[in-house]
């Protein structure tokens, strides 16, 4: 049996390890009466090939289909009986299944997530009617011009890498997978070594461990393939779409310390959230501000940061038309090279109180709360109380947001562009006219 820690306060996560490697999280939140359930695989997109590629994507929706005591119809009841909402999803290094609920039926809800994540049998005749419903969302997003910014952004940041490749696959590979290739797969990711067992919510804790250990100590022991950073390429690619007047455009920087372990460290993830909220995270940032109050040059325009375990990007996404795109970039890369310079106090408060609210208003919701403390036991094997990240968010400065500008802009940009005009070639001119912005 896993050594159970000493009681922790109320919000406090509880982490154990089983012998097999399975971890188990667990967040008491007595201030709610929900809780959200929760088993996460360390896989996704990265540890498919490009033959199999979108084969997370399927498996994710095929694991819902029939276990070896419930059907389809069955596992649908069984959670709509109880008011619970259940879902899942895949991403480029995780899938996880869930539910959420009254926190009175935690454990029912572990034994239901835990049926379906151990104990799927992928029957046949489901399989060849929901490749063609996956056949049919994988034709919608390529036909989508922002979705399909948003996987050429993927592939101009990592390449050929099994980053760049879209989560949902192709559609040459969704049509040709059997229930032998799932199997495969699940025997392959499926294991302890990959999986955390997570819940946060009103529920007992103990009985959650102790269940958590019962349903989980038979699964297979293997340790998951260690992460590796993917190498950054920094590509231009552009898609035209001739039924659309305007052009979608996503830029990427990559957030790369000089030294790789800093990629855990929380208070450099914090630092580089902070740069991606001041530039373009509300309506009163410089990006923002800029290109649709004074300039008018796009109604949409913002900044984020996105990241995984140990990748971490700098995104920047505007809608325009392509009269304003050349405008739009000289001034996105003005601006930026103005925060490499100076971060002004006003936006450092501002990104700094947003980025708490956010984390906070993150502690307040179930799902939220145990989602997060999932990824960081990803990223670094242990996770941060509220009260002490909101303490690493106020000790941010300004020189530490600007080195995220200034670290970031050492590198070429990453673009995609889709829409009215967008060609590969407009994509690369884009990007040698960024270069140039004194």
């Amino acid at each position: 049996m896993p050594l159970r820690p000493a009681p922790q306060p109320p919000g406090s996560p509880v982490v154990t390890k089983l012998a097999n490697g399975v971890r188990l999280l667990a967040i008491h939140l007595p201030h709610v009466r929900s809780a959200s359930v929760g088993v996460f695989l360390r896989a996704g997109s990265r540890d498919e090939t490009p033959e199999t590629n979108g084969i997370g994507h399927v498996l994710e929706h095929m694991a819902f289909k029939g276990t070896a005591t419930r059907s389809v119809q069955a596992i649908n009841l069984d959670a709509e009986r109880l008011g619970a909402d259940v879902n899942a999803y895949t991403s480029k290094d995780t899938t996880a299944y869930y539910m959420t609920g009254l926190g009175r039926h935690a454990g029912r809800f572990l034994e239901m997530t835990a049926d379906i994540v151990l104990n799927s049998t992928f029957p046949e005749a489901e399989l060849g009617r929901e490749l063609e419903v996956i056949r049919q969302e994988a034709i919608e997003y390529q036909e989508d011009p922002q979705e399909s910014s948003s996987d050429l952004l993927d592939r101009a940041i990592w390449g050929e890498h099994a980053m760049g490749m879209p989560v949902i696959g192709t559609v040459e590979n969704i049509v040709r997978f059997t229930r032998a290739d799932l199997v495969a797969h699940v025997k392959s990711h499926y294991v302890a070594g990959n999986t955390v067992v997570a819940a946060a919510g009103n529920f007992d804790v103990d009985a959650f461990l102790s269940l958590g250990e019962r349903l989980f100590a038979g699964m297979p022991s293997a340790t998951g393939a260690t992460a590796v950073p993917p190498p950054y390429a920094g590509h231009a690619i552009g898609r035209r779409f001739s039924q659309v007047s305007q052009v979608f455009l996503n830029l990427a920087w990559p957030l790369l310390p000089a030294r790789p372990e800093t990629m855990q460290d929380p208070r450099w993830r914090l630092a580089a959230s902070a740069a991606a909220i001041l530039f373009g995270g509300g309506m009163s940032a410089p990006f923002t501000d800029t290109v649709r109050e004074r300039l008018g040059l796009a109604y949409t325009a913002q900044s984020s940061a996105e990241h995984g375990d140990v990748w971490f990007n700098f995104v920047v996404h505007a809608i325009t038309t392509p009269d304003k795109l050349d405008q739009l970039m000289t001034v996105t890369g003005a601006l930026l090279r103005e925060q490499a310079g100076r971060i002004a106090p006003v936006h450092l408060e501002r990104a700094k109180n947003q980025l708490a609210v956010s984390r906070v208003r993150s502690s307040e919701r179930t799902h939220a709360t145990m989602e997060r403390a999932v990824e960081e036991l990803f990223v670094r094997g242990t996770v941060t109380p509220v009260a002490d990240t909101l303490s690493l968010i106020e000790a941010i400065t300004a020189d530490d947001v600007r080195a995220v500008f200034e670290a970031m802009l050492q590198h070429r940009p990453a673009l995609a562009i889709t829409g009215k005009g967008a060609t590969t070639k407009a994509a690369k001119q884009l990007v040698a006219a960024l270069a140039a912005v004194p």
